[in-house]
């Protein structure tokens, strides 16, 4: 039968006893493995230059992929529309004031779907209204001048209807 040791006799025998020392092969062996490990921590430390650009990129492509989707999906079917004028500009057209365009922006602001309607034929066609905004932007080369010119845009489509 063994002895009973009561909770304060245990803590004075816990305290009345004492660590052993470190033996010095051990001590030897944990100074070579953090020197190791210091080592491989500076070889890691050293960062790659960073590449800044390459994540804003990657949103502006999808997004760019995202909107030729989207376009690609309305434009099954529609010829395209008759090519519009430059807009002229306070000091005349584009090409007598000496601006060159720089680009033009087409942004859908509002797409509508007016249902499904039949031809004569007893065809169906799908009806959308494209509400948005057409944006030219010019510069003048002997002073640097940016000029942007934008109109609303409506256009009524109709595209083919396929049940299967």
């Amino acid at each position: 039968m063994k002895p009973e040791i009561h909770a304060p006799e245990l803590e004075n025998l816990l305290r009345s006893l004492a660590p052993a020392a470190v033996s010095p092969a051990l001590r030897t062996r944990v100074e070579e493995e953090l020197r190791l490990d210091m080592s491989w921590l500076s070889q890691t430390v050293k960062k790659p230059r960073a590449v800044r650009w390459l994540a804003p990129v990657t949103y502006a492509a999808m997004g760019a992929a995202a909107a030729i989707v989207a376009m690609s999906a309305f434009s099954g079917g529609i010829t395209p529309p008759a090519p519009v004028s430059k807009p002229s500009i306070a000091a005349g057209t584009a090409s007598s004031s000496g601006v060159m365009p720089v680009s033009t922006i087409s942004e859908w602001d509002d797409v509508q779907d007016e249902g499904i309607r039949y031809t004569a034929d007893r065809l169906p066609e799908k009806h959308v209204r494209v509400r948005g905004t057409e944006r030219h932007v010019y510069i003048d080369p002997r002073d640097g001048a940016e000029i942007i010119v934008e109109y609303p845009r409506e256009q009524s489509l109709v595209l083919p209807v396929s049940f299967q």
